[in-house]
Formats: structure tokens, C-alpha cells, sequence
């Protein structure tokens, strides 16, 4: 089968889509290597995905126009076309107009559709462009994956998709994510960033939606009981409104801000993180707990949101808007090491579903059975 795939976000997101788009072409490719894989990229800009060109079933397929957004919104068609490609995937919630050029079956990952929920989040021109282009990959696909059970619910809600035309598959771990560390790497990375001992740790971009601020007047609230902070994530002009706070509100507050940590020191930070905060407002899924779960860190998270498909048992569960039970939360963790090695073991236990060949296998599994029909 001539399997096709969006590539800008592989090629170009350090985190989020481009890690599920990595992830996804790469378990296809370790565990299905007889099929032909096709990489779809408006521009030559590959900066993160380079070593997957050099596998014998992969074949990268650069813009034939000097119209690059035009090409991977619409004359891209043509090029599924001419190579036969039996089918395409839009890795992420978007696939070309004109589908009707082609015979090539469409298949669709829809994330999140944060926009509709919580239309605040997002510019008036954002929020038109992003509905346009998923009510049209909703329409036109043959299949839609969403990544979690929560947005199977808001996809079918908002765009009035039935049931039958949604299949949820979850993510695997990115490759990056692994606990066979080397003790030299854990010291240098200690070393860099100059790491706590025994720290809490955010993860992901530092916006609004993500709720860090609830985090910080959280630990201001524990004042004695409180542990270092460390913030891994890209800034936004929400860390002003962030460092305001602490400068008026909490200048004893330690919190250790980084912005440039590689996947590799990512990794490693995890390992050694005593708790992982994620209390965002809204996610589409939350990698970031099965990351963190992975290395046995317990999580506090958002309560009655698509965090408990991704951190299963291995958390406790607040309001993320409340800062006395995000409080209590970090204070039962800290003072309850019972409790602590209780959801440790579970959260390993929890992150071991999320495998590259499980993944492999639903995707594959499903190119097929639409393949066919």
C-alpha cells in the first residue's frame, strides 16, 4: 500500500503535533516496513525529522509549486494523483480542499478543537481558520482518529459527526522518552539547569490555557510546605503576567524558568522531578502526563477532562482553577510517602499502554479496513 502523510509537523513542531506526527510515521515504519511511506512537505525545512528520510520505504515529496501554501492546501492533490497513493493522512486536523481529484482514501486526526470550546484562547481570524479547515477534513475524510475519548465527544458535538465515522487511537511515547539514562547525561543536565534536589514540574508552553499561574498562587498558598517549581516550557506574553505576580506577590518563591531544554534533557528532567503539575484548562489528550508517567513521577491534573484517559490512576485529580486543592494536592504528596509510592507504581503501570507497536498495529489496522472498503 502507497501510504501518504502531512510531514509539515514532523519536519517543524519541536513538541505536541510534531511529536504525535514523528511518532506515528516512525512505529509504522519500524513494525510495517514492506509498505511505501510518503512524506508531503510544502518546503525542504527538516530540521527534526532528517534521519527518517534514509529508510529504504520512505520517500519524501517536496512542493512542485513556488506556491507553497497553496500546494499543501490544494495542488498536493495532484501530486497523490500521479504517485497513486492509496491513502492519506492529515496528521494534524487538516486535510487539502479538492479531494475529489484523486481517488486516494483520506484519513484525519482531529486533537483538539479548543477553539470552539474556548473561543477566548484564540485571535477572531485563528478561531475562523481553524473551523474551516476541520469542518472540511471532517466532511471529506473517509475516517477521523481523535486522540481521546473527550475529543471524540467535542468533534462529534461541534460538527455533528456520527459515531461510526470516529475511531479514538492514543498516542505511543515519543522515542525520546525512555528511562535508560546515563549517569553522566542526569549530572550534566542537573548541572546546566542548575536543578533542585527534589523539585515539581510544569511542562508545556507557557499560555493561559495551561493555568500555570493557578500553580504559582498554589505554593505562594503552602508558604513554608512549598518545594522548588521548575517551569519547562515556551513563554508567551503570559510569563510577564506570571513574573508580575511573583515579584509583587512571591519573590521567595523558587521557580526555575527553562526554554531551551532539548528532547533529550526533557527526558531527563522528567526522571528526576518528585511531582508533575499539568492543571491545564483544556487539552486535547496530555502527552505530558504519559511522559512523566513513564518515569514513575506522580501527577496532579485536571479532574473530568481527557487528563484521566492520559494519567489513568497514577494522579490525583483537582479542579484546576482552585488553588486550595491544587495546595492540597502538592501537600499530600509531599507529606504522604505512601501515597507517593502507591501512584508512582501505578503511573508506570498506566504509561505501559501507550507503546509504539500498539500504535502501529490501530493504525495499520485501520489504513486497511478503509483501504478495502
Amino acid at each position: 500500500m502507497k501510504i501518504g502523510f502531512d510531514a509539515k509537523r514532523a519536519f517543524n513542531n519541536f513538541s505536541g503535533l510534531g511529536n504525535y506526527s514523528r511518532v506515528a510515521i516512525e512505529s509504522l515504519v519500524q513494525y510495517y516496513p514492506d509498505e511505501n511511506y510518503f512524506l508531503f512537505s510544502a518546503d525542504r525545512n527538516n530540521k527534526l525529522f532528517e534521519q527518517i528520510q534514509f529508510r529504504k520505504s520512505i520517500e519524501t515529496i517536496y512542493s512542485s509549486s513556488l506556491l507553497k501554501s497553496y500546494w499543501r492546501s490544494y495542488s498536493q492533490v495532484n501530486d497523490w494523483k500521479k504517485l497513486k497513493i492509496d491513502l492519506f493522512h492529515g496528521l494534524s486536523n487538516e486535510l487539502p480542499f479538492g479531494l475529489n481529484r484523486a481517488k486516494t482514501k483520506t484519513i484525519v486526526t482531529i486533537h483538539d478543537v479548543i477553539f470552539k470550546k474556548h473561543p477566548e484562547f484564540y485571535s477572531f481570524v485563528d478561531r475562523i481558520i481553524y473551523d474551516i479547515k476541520t469542518k472540511h477534513a471532517c466532511i471529506h475524510s473517509d475516517k477521523i482518529i481523535c486522540v481521546s475519548e473527550q475529543t471524540k465527544k467535542e468533534v462529534m458535538h461541534f460538527y455533528k459527526v456520527p459515531d461510526s465515522k470516529i475511531k479514538v487511537i492514543y498516542t505511543s511515547l515519543p522515542s525520546h522518552i525512555t528511562r535508560m539514562i546515563s549517569v553522566d547525561k542526569t549530572e550534566e543536565v542537573k548541572t546546566r539547569f542548575r536543578l533542585p534536589e527534589k523539585f515539581l514540574l510544569y511542562v508545556g508552553t507557557i499560555e493561559k490555557r495551561k493555568n500555570l499561574l493557578t500553580i504559582i498562587k498554589a505554593l505562594n498558598n503552602l508558604r513554608a510546605q512549598h518545594l522548588p517549581l521548575v517551569v519547562v516550557g515556551k513563554p508567551t506574553k503570559y510569563l510577564k503576567e506570571i513574573k508580575n505576580y511573583l515579584h509583587d506577590y512571591a519573590p521567595h518563591l523558587k521557580i526555575i524558568f527553562i526554554h531551551d531544554a532539548g528532547n533529550e534533557d526533557l527526558n531527563v528532567i522528567y526522571s528526576l522531578a518528585f511531582v508533575f503539575i499539568y492543571t491545564s484548562l483544556i487539552e486535547g489528550f496530555g502527552i505530558p502526563l504519559i511522559e512523566a508517567a513513564t518515569h514513575g513521577v506522580p501527577s496532579i491534573t485536571s479532574r473530568d477532562s481527557c487528563m484521566e484517559e492520559a494519567a489513568g490512576k497514577g494522579a490525583i485529580y483537582i479542579d484546576p482553577k482552585s488553588e486550595s486543592e491544587t495546595a492540597s494536592a502538592i501537600s499530600r504528596l509531599i507529606n504522604e510517602p505512601i501515597l507517593h509510592k502507591q501512584l508512582s507504581a501505578l503511573a508506570i503501570a498506566h504509561s505501559a499502554k501507550f507503546n509504539s507497536k500498539r500504535l502501529a498495529d490501530e493504525l495499520m489496522n485501520l489504513y486497511k479496513e478503509n483501504n478495502e472498503n
